[in-house]
């Protein structure tokens, strides 16, 4: 495991780490970019610095904590077993314990983009890599292939998690096979929303679930206030 991790340090230093700022214009960061961001105990305090984002695959397994954006020498790497959260540029990463798909550990970070009554979750993995998701045995030459490939083709499951709730909601297949009837039972309380789920309208099918979330939690708040 030493060795694994010495070799992953090699693999990150052949980028040379760069310090941003995040810019409304530029949303999504820089595969190897290093920008302002925090990390949340176990204990619940927030530590911020500077996080390396590596890409949007390698972030789910670690993430590692600068205090000086330019020391890679005395960066902190962290694994979701001790850490509840952090924050890297705009995106945020949970730790969860579930069996995401080609994923051998039972707790992994999982990229949150939707925050709100019902939080919205992607995990990112590669169907034709599934080797790569053995960390103990993959060879140098593969972590670097997995750190350099394009973010774009990795395939990706979406969940769901209502505030105050613990497990998560998986769309998976059962769930996408009869999508507008058990994701209007999911946002049944707006009424309005569920029916156009129900009815199939354009823009509430089963690949615009970020969007529908969004839609149910603008719903949930201004109902609160």
């Amino acid at each position: 495991m030493k060795n694994l991790l010495v070799s992953l340090s090699v693999v990150l230093s052949v980028l040379q780490p760069v310090s941003l700022l995040a810019q409304e214009e530029e949303p999504e960061p820089a595969r190897g970019s290093v920008l302002p961001g925090y990390i949340i105990t176990l204990q619940g305090d927030t530590v911020k610095g500077h996080i390396l984002n590596i890409n949007l695959w390698l972030n789910q397994r670690m993430t590692f904590l600068y205090t000086d954006p330019d020391d890679r020498e005395g960066r902190v790497k962290y694994t979701p077993r001790e850490i509840k959260a952090y924050k890297v540029g705009p995106r945020y990463y949970e730790s969860f314990r579930h069996p995401f798909t080609n994923s051998i550990h039972a707790e992994n970070f999982i990229l949150r983009k939707v925050d709100g009554h019902v939080k919205h979750y992607v995990w990112y993995y590669d169907e034709d890599k599934t080797r790569l998701a053995v960390w103990d045995k993959i060879s140098l030459a593969d972590l670097g292939k997995a750190f350099l490939f394009e973010e774009s083709e990795l395939w990706k499951d979406e969940f769901a998690r209502r505030e105050n709730e613990s497990t998560l909601t998986a769309f998976n297949l059962k769930f996408l096979m009869k999508f507008s009837r058990n994701m209007a039972e999911y946002v049944k309380d707006n009424e309005e929303l569920a029916n156009k789920i129900a009815g199939k309208q354009e823009g509430y099918k089963s690949i615009n679930i970020e969007s529908i979330i969004r839609e149910y939690n603008d719903w949930y708040l201004k109902t609160r206030r």
